[in-house]
């Protein structure tokens, strides 16, 4: 099983507790959040595929201001996307990504 985004995730994760059968069907996922990642440590989930928001910021501001710079700017960018399993979930830069540190940004 495959959802595409957040909502879909938790909906299908929902319902795939009421039948109990999270531990009988493969999940995936897209993005994380905190009941998400809970499921994933718990083996109701097998994998999250998460963005690195920042990335996607920094990358989008660059390229509006290459644009407004009169720079071509490439149709497709992609900033990456990282699958996240319970195996590589202590990665630091795997943690980056589940929880990110915003105390830099929020002073």
């Amino acid at each position: 099983m495959f959802c595409p985004n957040e909502s879909t995730t938790f909906g299908m994760l929902r319902a795939l507790q009421d039948a109990k059968r999270t531990k009988k069907t493969r999940f995936v996922g897209f993005d994380a959040s905190a009941k998400l990642v809970e499921a994933l440590t718990n083996g109701e989930i097998q994998g999250l595929v998460v963005q690195n928001p920042f990335a996607m910021g920094e990358g989008g501001v660059r390229a509006a201001v290459d644009r407004l710079d009169g720079k071509a700017v490439e149709p497709r960018i992609d900033t990456g996307a990282t699958v996240v399993t319970l195996e590589n979930m202590k990665d630091p830069k795997v943690v980056s990504l589940l929880a990110p540190d915003l105390t830099t940004f929020l002073q």
